[in-house]
């Protein structure tokens, strides 16, 4: 019987201090916000990868040459900074930025082809 009493005492508490902040008005003059100035975000630089076989490398930078639907194309990058342990010959992946009508290589990793299995080994259960 406490627990049925207090369970409508808090409920008629909950609707009462609803209803009373809905009804509340403000004495209080409004203050007037100043305009926000909304500043545009630059656009965001999209990040394209390619994979292909290193034809040349320097310094500054890398040309890698890539084949898409059979056809054979050559991209030459510019390095932000420079790759150690890729030669010519090297089978890599290339994350690069297009800024200025440039090509700008990000990042150069070796590139491993995954083993896919076409019929996996029976689970232990």
């Amino acid at each position: 019987m406490k627990r049925l009493i207090m369970l409508v005492a808090c409920f008629v508490f909950i609707f009462s201090t609803c209803a009373l902040a809905a009804d509340g008005t403000s004495t209080a003059p409004a203050k007037a916000e100043p305009p926000k100035t909304v500043t545009p975000k630059p656009p965001r630089e999209t990040r394209i990868r390619i994979v292909g076989v290193v034809k040349e490398i320097s310094d500054t930078m890398i040309m890698v040459e890539r084949t898409v639907k059979g056809n054979t194309e050559t991209m030459q990058f510019v390095l932000d900074k420079p790759v150690e342990q890729i030669n010519a010959g090297d089978k890599v992946r290339v994350s690069y930025i297009k800024k200025d009508d440039k090509l700008i290589a990000t990042r150069v990793t070796p590139f491993i082809a995954k083993k896919i299995m076409k019929n996996p080994p029976p689970s232990k259960r």
